[in-house]
């Protein structure tokens, strides 16, 4: 596909995943600019992309793209060797990132997880305890201290449109619990389900909450996530350390509370308040929910930064380390359970054979987002009978790390 040619495929599948054309469209026109554009249309439109095209698209291909044309350019070049990235770097970020997990009120972090190929599902990954951001910290803490309780309850949720939503091109209902004024993202559209119609997926979504809370009070119990506080408002020390005494009534838990960086504390940097609490620096997205990606890379870097502290967490996260050593796993003696996997993704996903051999990631596959990926892993246990595990459900993140899930689950039925 030529220059020209791309630049029109890419229009066609911009105006398609917005819904609209794009007003004032030209090669030089940036992400930012257009009205309603996300980080997960930009996703959408390179999985376009990459059915369409014969070449593989490299995993750097959003570095450094501002302008369509920027994009125009990567994509019509096919990857040479030295422009690949190695597997051992994919697995590396995934390693890290998989060592940390957000509590609620900035999705910041959930989208850099996004980002690296990490979808499963986490209950409070885009979540905030609070419509009033000076209240998320307190009203999370009582959250906590209640263990949830009733969280999922039907009776008490609703589905809203908050006030950031009205003006959006294509606003996205949320659901929300009356007593608690806990609140969590939805990925369902107004267009798609309308005032009329939009309670009845509540029932759907109470099976949802319930199941990513039982997993995150097992991962509570646990201690072996390091979890990361950022609000959009300042939090006051005293405060914070009340949130780590509650998470630690749970288990042997930890806390990252990220600010945003300045000339005291450049971006990137870890200060160690007191054991299981230390402060990390953040450079303060300058566009956010625009397609902003520079603030990856200093979220990676603080990351490392903050395992260095405690080394003995990075480790936990086994599923991620050798993919390459999982997929030769996977080809020479699981094929048992890729069929297995395959089936139950299928009639999950509505995708007629289905066959998940040569599949890395869940992003990789059309419809696979985060409740589907519930979904899933719900079919998997009614089809076995069981309950994952913690670990089950890390390895998840990546195909196969589920199929060696779903092998182990073979094996012991």
């Amino acid at each position: 596909m030529d220059k020209n040619s791309m630049i029109l495929f890419i229009k066609e599948v911009m105006e398609e995943t917005l819904g609209h054309s794009i007003p004032s469209w030209n090669p030089d026109l940036k992400f930012t600019e257009i009205v309603g554009w996300g980080n997960n249309m930009t996703v959408s439109t390179v999985v376009a992309l990459q059915k369409k095209l014969p070449h593989k698209l490299t995993d750097t291909l959003l570095d450094g793209v501002v302008t369509i044309n920027d994009l125009v350019t990567k994509a019509t070049l096919a990857p040479t060797s030295s422009s690949v990235e190695p597997p051992k770097q994919i697995s590396e970020c995934l390693r890290v990132l998989s060592n940390f997990e957000s509590l609620g009120e900035d999705c910041e972090f959930g989208l850099v997880q996004q980002r690296a190929g990490i979808l499963h599902p986490h209950l409070l990954r885009f979540s905030a305890a609070s419509e009033n951001s000076a209240e998320r910290l307190s009203r999370l803490s009582m959250l906590l201290k209640y263990r949830l309780h009733q969280l999922e309850h039907t009776d008490f949720l609703e589905m809203f449109l908050p006030e950031e939503e009205w003006n959006n091109v294509d606003p996205e209902w949320r659901v929300r619990h009356k007593i608690f004024k806990w609140s969590t993202h939805t990925g369902l559209l107004v267009k798609n389900f309308p005032k009329e119609t939009i309670n009845q997926k509540i029932s759907d979504f109470s099976v949802v909450i319930e199941f990513m809370k039982s997993q995150f009070l097992r991962e509570l119990e646990l201690g072996r996530k390091v979890w990361i506080w950022k609000s959009s408002v300042p939090s006051s020390l005293p405060n914070i350390k009340k949130l780590l005494g509650i998470l630690k009534e749970y288990g042997p838990n930890k806390l990252l509370w990220v600010q945003n960086a300045d000339s005291d504390h450049p971006a990137g940097t870890v200060d160690q308040i007191e054991a299981d609490l230390w402060c990390g620096y953040i450079k303060k997205p300058t566009e956010h929910w625009k397609g902003h990606w520079s603030e990856d890379a200093d979220w990676f870097e603080l990351l490392k930064n903050a395992l260095q502290i405690y080394p003995e967490l990075d480790g936990h996260s086994e599923s991620t380390h050798d993919i390459g050593s999982e997929t030769q796993e996977c080809s020479s003696e699981q094929e048992d359970a890729v069929h297995v996997l395959s089936k139950i993704a299928s009639l999950q996903l509505n995708i007629p054979h289905l066959s998940l051999e040569a599949t890395q990631f869940p992003s990789e596959i059309s419809g696979w987002d985060s409740l589907k990926h519930v979904n899933i892993i719900m079919a998997v246990e009614e089809y076995f009978k069981t309950s994952l595990s913690v670990d089950d459900f890390d390895k998840t993140q990546t195909i196969p790390g589920f199929i060696s899930v779903v092998n182990r689950l073979m094996q012991a039925s």
